[in-house]
């Protein structure tokens, strides 16, 4: 494996458990940042609050929170307020109107809040957020990846004649399909942050409320289990069920051959396609408590491994699931369902490593 490639997935790490370093006083970003009557104070202030107990808790705290002689988990310091409201500040619905206050303008904001009500104006936000920043994610790294690839290395990889280079049409093609798909598929994670400001979910703000580090990465490891036990087996519904194959997955099937694989593919498909391969990590939040920005950092990083799995190149990380066998998955259709590792294809025998360079030596097998 280059030393490129493990510099990349060691950062990636790296930023993933950062997140768990995030112990703030009094719902990070706090409240000063809110001006007193701005629209973005009226949006937080709105919203409503009802976080549950971890069960593994309840037995041993839900007396002494009864009674009153202790905290729960969910009013500790991060949900605690400075303020003299009765209700703690929803620290998930403050940090999300944080992050917009830094791209909307209040004239705007304010607009929107007169017109739709506060809750309503608060997603509409988050929406347009995702939206302009799905776009500069998928620009950004297939950018990155396609300069890397067609213009740094484009001697290297292409002379020899052995690996095509893919045409300008198919790119323009896969931009046009993904950039349709987004006004859809942005809206997962708007569905992903109602859940969690509103309570539903064991989402979590600050590790303390969980018991520390050492019960934070156990716990997150098991939901990130999950979530690649439940991707597995969407993505391998998605092949499996004709319907759901015909109507919803094969346009991004459609990019068959390593020539027609470019960064540029790693969204083009039906934004259904992508919210159904997405929505495990929304579906196990409900039951798995996760660090809040330890799950958003998880999704921006799917995005960011999404593009560098459909560029046909041959990154040797194992157990990691390389581009290599990406590109299998796309010439072979059967084989290689997984998103991040590739325990689950190895235990359920859909495993298939190639056997020479990807660009090169794989053909076509017809679905």
């Amino acid at each position: 494996m280059s030393s490129n490639t493990y510099a990349f997935v060691a950062t990636i790490f790296s930023l993933l458990f950062a997140t768990a370093n995030a112990v703030v006083e009094d719902s990070f970003p706090g409240n000063a940042w809110r001006a007193v009557g701005s629209s973005f104070s009226s949006m937080v202030e709105v919203s409503s609050y009802s976080p549950r107990v971890p069960f593994w808790q309840k037995a041993t705290r839900q007396s002494d929170v009864l009674n009153g002689t202790q905290e729960s988990w969910w009013t500790s310091s991060p949900f605690s307020s400075s303020s003299s409201s009765s209700s703690p500040v929803n620290p998930f619905r403050n940090f999300n109107a944080w992050v917009n206050s830094f791209i909307f303008p209040e004239s705007f904001t304010s607009y929107l809040v007169a017109s739709l009500g506060p809750d309503a104006a608060h997603y509409v936000l988050c929406y347009m957020r995702n939206f302009v920043s799905g776009c500069i994610i998928y620009y950004a790294t297939a950018g990155f990846f396609h300069y890397r690839n067609y213009v740094v290395d484009k001697e290297n990889l292409f002379s020899s004649g052995k690996r095509k280079k893919p045409t300008t049409a198919t790119i323009m093609n896969q931009i046009k399909l993904a950039q349709t798909s987004l006004f859809l598929y942005v809206a997962l994670p708007v569905f992903s942050d109602w859940l969690i400001e509103e309570g539903f979910t064991m989402c979590y703000y600050d590790i303390s409320e969980i018991g520390g580090f050492p019960t934070y990465l156990a716990i997150t490891l098991f939901y990130f289990t999950c979530v690649e036990i439940g991707i597995y087996w969407m993505h391998r519904t998605l092949h499996e069920n004709k319907f759901l194959y015909k109507y919803v997955h094969a346009q991004h099937h459609a990019y068959n051959t390593p020539e027609t694989l470019t960064p540029w593919a790693s969204i083009a498909f039906n934004p259904l396609d992508g919210i159904l391969q997405a929505s495990p990590y929304v579906f196990w939040l409900l039951f798995i408590p996760c660090h809040y920005l330890t799950h958003v950092l998880m999704v921006f990083c799917t995005a960011i491994w999404a593009t560098y799995i459909h560029d046909t190149m041959d990154g040797d990380v194992e157990p990691i699931m390389s581009n290599k066998y990406h590109t299998v998955h796309h010439t072979h259709y059967i084989y290689n369902y997984g998103q991040i590792f590739i325990f689950c294809d190895w235990y359920w025998g859909t495993l298939k490593k190639p056997a020479g360079p990807t660009g090169t030596g794989l053909k076509r097998k017809t679905k």
